[in-house]
């Protein structure tokens, strides 16, 4: 059997059987892999599951419009969201000195410090 790509379950009639917050546990679940991934430095796989996490969010995107939330699952989204831009944050600090070499490596400038 392939790996699971993310794709199987786009366009599929059965796509609504499984609720929208399972859609974003999911999505917080690719997030904590990705968190696990950019530990161990496999920039790959990082890459891998973000391609993954935006299908999902598009499917979200588009899903979100058609199948309201209730006020339960509403305020379980915000939970993970909150939990995904934290994996998020801490992804960009472990790649932000690669991609400083990186930069430098290519010659390019370094990027301006927001002021604050």
């Amino acid at each position: 059997m392939a790996p699971d790509d993310g794709n199987a379950w786009l366009g599929r009639e059965d796509a609504h059987s499984r609720s929208l917050i399972e859609r974003y546990e999911e999505v917080a679940q690719l997030s904590r892999d990705m968190l696990v991934a950019a530990h161990l430095e496999d920039w790959d796989q990082v890459e891998r599951l973000e391609a993954r996490c935006q299908l999902l969010i598009e499917y979200l995107k588009r899903a979100s419009m058609i199948v309201p939330l209730g006020a339960d699952e509403q305020q379980r989204r915000v939970e993970l969201l909150r939990d995904i831009l934290q994996d998020d944050a801490q992804i960009r600090l472990r790649a932000e000195p690669w991609l400083l070499e990186l930069e430098r490596l290519i010659g390019m400038p370094r990027r301006a410090k927001p002021p604050g």
